[in-house]
């Protein structure tokens, strides 16, 4: 006989056995300590509107410490902008993503391109 095909049936039937047996093993065990047996069926149900807002120095003060415990330096806030910029020479307004997307196309591998001409 095979020896690694006797192996190989040897540890199916240990897993087979495991797997039937070691619930009732367990139960066995907890009945002889007097423990009760685990049973999750705890469910929570709660909305936001259960949970009062927090004020915002405290969230601040947390997100700083958070960033701190995971190596990012404190966020700087800074308000969004709209740009709304209008070439002089032309009137048209300047689209301020125009420079990454000419960016991006004359980066781009054919690999890419290929990928973009199949999205049609």
């Amino acid at each position: 006989m095979n020896v690694k095909l006797f192996k190989k049936l040897i540890r199916e039937a240990v897993i087979e056995a495991l797997h039937e047996e070691l619930p009732d093993i367990i139960n066995e065990t907890l009945a002889k300590q007097n423990k009760q047996t685990l049973r999750e069926n705890q469910s929570f149900n709660f909305t936001s509107a259960d949970i009062a807002p927090l004020p915002g120095d405290v969230r601040s003060s947390l997100m700083a410490k958070m960033g701190a415990e995971f190596g990012f330096q404190q966020p700087q806030r800074t308000d969004l902008k709209v740009i709304d910029k209008v070439d002089e020479s032309t009137g048209e307004k300047i689209n301020p993503y125009l420079n990454f997307i000419a960016d991006a196309a004359a980066n781009m591998s054919p690999m890419d391109r290929s990928g973009l001409r199949q999205l049609d």
